[in-house]
């Protein structure tokens, strides 16, 4: 990382030498830089190169340069951009917006068929409501007894949706006895078991939780806490992500043996939690650490 005694009176060409240095040692591209920061390629060459000339405007040419500075870790060059970029603003904002005219103020009648929309949903809701229950309440046909009932609860005045409630009630009533019918057989069965067999079946239960438990805790979290860090995570010999988190963004990766190798573009800005436990990270910008399955974290640079 650069320090700020070292950046005085750097030009621009000087400046952008430091960038392009530093995506090469990440072993990046400009189509990668690209595709993460949404910066047109030829932009980002002409931002590597000090050509301030070739971008489209003073204003979008501060953009661009603090959205790549960002995306590298780099956030402490903009002093220096920041004096070959002074913003006139009366001249680039005029530039970029034009004139504005406010819109004619008048009188303009409320519009009624929101209503009429509101009350078709809810005579469409209703309508699909019934037809969705149509076996109960043809059920309720079938059997009289039912329907005393339902009148008895709800009376002669009461809705559609009054009336489907308490035949849901009924419905209700019928399938809490028929589920303590069951219970009481599961009961009497359970009984016959021999208690020896019940203890071995805790057993293996217990053991089969405690496996998973071990196979579930290796588990990498990595949440960008603090700013944006570009990553690139590897298990094993296979790359499984690539790219860069944004701020409060948080990525989780897997393994049952194989090792978790990370390389972090900006370690300063992640916080990462290794099988359950929070791990300390170590100082610097640009670092790749190796996390082992039997939970040991090692730097691998």
């Amino acid at each position: 990382m650069a320090k700020d005694k070292d950046l005085k009176g750097k030009s621009l060409s000087e400046l952008g030498d430091i960038l392009r240095r530093t995506r090469e040692e990440r072993e990046l591209s400009l189509d990668d830089v690209a595709k993460d920061t949404k910066i047109p390629r030829s932009h980002l060459l002409a931002i590597e190169s000090g050509e301030m000339d070739r971008l489209p405007g003073r204003i979008f040419a501060r953009f661009f340069i603090k959205e790549y500075l960002s995306y590298l870790g780099l956030s402490e060059l903009w002093s220096q951009y920041d004096s070959f970029l002074p913003l006139d603003e009366q001249i680039e904002i005029s530039s970029v917006l034009g004139t504005y005219t406010p819109p004619p103020k008048g009188f303009k009648a409320t519009s009624r068929w929101w209503i009429y929309a509101v009350l078709v949903l809810l005579l469409g809701a209703s309508g699909s409501l019934l037809y969705l229950r149509r076996e109960h309440v043809i059920d309720i046909i079938k059997h009289p007894r039912n329907v005393v009932s339902v009148e008895t609860e709800v009376g002669p005045d009461a809705s559609p949706e009054d009336i489907l409630a308490v035949i849901n009630g009924f419905e209700d009533n019928q399938e809490q006895s028929i589920v303590v019918e069951r219970h009481d057989e599961d009961v009497s069965l359970q009984a016959t078991l021999p208690h020896v067999e019940g203890g071995e079946a805790m057993k293996a239960q217990e053991k089969e939780k405690e496996e998973t438990a071990k196979e579930i805790s290796k588990i990498l979290e990595i949440k960008a806490s603090r700013g944006r860090c570009w990553v690139r995570v590897s298990r094993g010999d296979e790359k499984i992500y690539e790219g860069t988190l944004q701020r409060n963004e948080t990525k989780t990766f897997e393994t049952t043996g194989e090792p978790i190798k990370v390389r972090f573009g900006n370690v300063a800005a992640v916080d990462v939690t290794w099988m359950g436990t929070k791990a300390e990270m170590p100082r610097g910008s640009v670092v790749t650490i190796l996390y082992q399955a039997d939970g040991k974290v090692v730097k691998a640079d």
